[in-house]
C-alpha cells in the first residue's frame, strides 16, 4: 500500500531516494482506529507529530450551545498535532470518520528529517501553504458563497486534493463517508438544508452518492457551480522557488 504520507510530500517538492527512504522509515509503526473514535481531545496537549495514512477525520470545536463546527477535513497524507509549540493545550478535537490508520512520530525525529533535507523541508513548507490557502477557502466558502455553491466547491475541493495527494489515480469516484451531519457542520448549515441540496445536485445529474461513495457525473460543471479554481492546492515548489530568488 502506498504511503500516502509520503505522496503527500513529494506532491509538494522533489523528493530523492534518499528523502523517500527517510520518510518511509518514519511511518513503519502504524495503528488502526475505527471510526467515530478521537485522535485529540480538547484541553490535551500534542504529544507527536501525527499523521493520517489511511481514512478519513474531522477537526472541530464546540461551541457554548453545543453546536459543532468543523474546522479541517483530514485526508490520507494530512498530519496534525504538527506544532507543539502552537499552545500547551488543544482548543479543538479530532475524530474519526472512517476506519483510519495513524502514525504518530516523535518530534525529534521529523525535526531532524527536515533539518538534514532541504527537499523535506521545502516540502514540508509547501504543504504548510497548501492547508493555509484552504483554511482561507474554506472561509471564503462559508462566508460568500451560497448553499449550492458551498456544497459544489467542498466536493471539487475533496476530489482535487484526493487526485494530487494519490498520483492522480483518484478520478471522478471516490470514498464519502461524510454523513449529512457531517456536511452540515462542515458547511454552517442545517441538515434539512444539506439533503435539499444533494438533492439538487443529483436531480441537474452532477453527482451520485451511494454508499459512502461519490461520484462527480459533471465536474466541468459542477465546477462552474463552485466558481472553483484549484491554483491554491496545486502550489508545488512556491516556498522553495521564492526563497532560491532571495537568496
Amino acid at each position: 500500500m502506498p504511503n500516502a504520507f509520503l505522496s503527500r510530500l513529494q506532491s509538494r517538492a522533489h523528493l530523492q531516494e534518499s528523502d523517500t527512504k527517510i520518510i518511509e522509515d518514519l511511518c513503519h509503526k502504524t495503528r488502526k482506529i475505527p471510526s467515530k473514535q478521537y485522535l485529540s481531545r480538547g484541553g490535551q496537549g500534542a504529544l507527536s507529530f501525527s499523521v493520517l495514512l489511511s481514512g478519513w477525520a474531522a477537526r472541530f470545536q464546540v461551541v457554548r450551545n453545543g453546536g459543532r463546527q468543523i474546522t479541517q477535513l483530514l485526508l490520507p497524507g494530512d498530519a496534525f498535532d504538527y506544532d507543539p509549540h502552537s499552545s500547551d493545550e488543544a482548543v479543538d478535537e479530532i475524530v474519526t470518520l472512517h476506519d483510519c490508520a495513524v502514525v504518530n512520530i516523535n518530534y525529534t525525529e521529523i525535526y531532524r528529517a527536515i533539518e538534514g533535507s532541504p527537499a523535506i523541508r521545502s516540502a514540508m513548507l509547501n504543504y504548510g501553504c497548501m492547508e493555509n490557502a484552504i483554511f482561507a477557502s474554506w472561509v471564503v466558502n462559508i462566508g460568500r458563497r451560497d448553499a449550492y455553491e458551498r456544497m459544489a466547491h467542498l466536493i471539487c475541493e475533496l476530489q482535487h486534493r484526493l487526485t494530487i495527494d494519490d498520483a492522480g489515480e483518484v478520478e471522478n469516484e471516490f470514498l464519502f463517508p461524510l454523513t449529512q451531519e457531517d456536511l452540515a457542520d462542515v458547511l454552517g448549515l442545517t441538515p434539512v438544508h444539506i439533503n435539499r441540496k444533494l438533492q439538487m445536485l443529483r436531480e441537474n445529474d452532477m453527482i451520485r452518492l451511494r454508499s459512502k461513495r461519490m461520484t462527480i457525473l459533471n465536474l466541468p460543471g459542477l465546477k462552474k457551480i463552485a466558481g472553483f479554481n484549484p491554483s491554491y492546492l496545486t502550489s508545488r515548489n512556491s516556498v522553495q522557488d521564492r526563497w532560491a530568488v532571495h537568496a
